[in-house]
């Protein structure tokens, strides 16, 4: 089967935080799963739907900040599914980042 994914992506375990843009719902703990130029993949504990709006803050030493030259990001969850018997989250998120290009970074 052909990848059709616009960029690599490289496996990741970094702890970060997801807000909803424009809820009062406060964080999610997070982490980061996989991640490329153009958007990661995380495990939450709670859904969201495609087309939601989330900001994403890692800490300032994480490969992502590097990669996306802040700590704080935004994008779109484009999907989400159930991940049953993981041993994390229990949901799997596709998020596609609003602002898409990535500052020094070498694979």
């Amino acid at each position: 089967m052909l990848d059709s994914r616009k960029s690599p992506r490289r496996a990741s375990l970094t702890r970060c935080t997801v807000e909803k843009c424009f809820s009062k719902d406060g964080q999610i703990s997070s982490r980061t799963v996989n991640f490329s130029a153009t958007g990661f993949m995380l495990e939450l504990d709670y859904p969201l739907s495609p087309g939601d709006a989330i900001k994403i803050q890692f800490a300032s030493d994480a490969e992502e900040t590097g990669l996306y030259g802040a700590c704080c990001c935004l994008g779109m969850v484009r999907w989400c599914k159930a991940q049953d018997g993981s041993c994390g989250g229990f949901y799997g998120v596709g998020v596609e980042l609003a602002r898409q290009t990535p500052r020094r970074y070498v694979y």
